[in-house]
């Protein structure tokens, strides 16, 4: 799950416009400065795509963990699964999906300030 941040983090940094690094070598930014306050911020939606992947990523692993025997947000899942409680299945499930979108609308929320 750690693969899409890297490879989303690497292609927002190399998608940076040439313009706005020559802009800051112009200004005399260091190469520490061009990267936190010239590419990083650039590079941002690109970065917060991939950290919203890989929640969804270990989300989706949460019930094929309890599936193993693992303890988690996917045990009541698999115990309603077992006992055909699809009452339960739905609570468990509306959880995890609840969780996921409250994780993601936290990781938009940066861009969203730009916008």
């Amino acid at each position: 799950a750690i693969a899409a941040p890297i490879r989303l983090t690497y292609l927002g940094i190399i998608k940076v416009p040439e313009e706005l690094l020559e802009a800051g070598k112009a200004f005399g930014a260091s190469r520490m400065k061009l990267l936190f306050k010239v590419e990083l911020p650039a590079a941002l939606p690109s970065i917060m795509a991939g950290v919203t992947q890989c929640i969804m990523l270990s989300l989706s692993m949460v019930v094929i963990a309890a599936l193993v025997g693992a303890d988690g947000l996917g045990k009541p899942v698999v115990r309603a699964l077992n006992t055909v409680n699809i009452s339960q299945g739905f609570e468990a499930g509306l959880a995890i999906v609840l969780v996921a979108i409250i994780l993601d609308r936290l990781c938009k929320a940066p861009n969203q300030k730009e916008a």
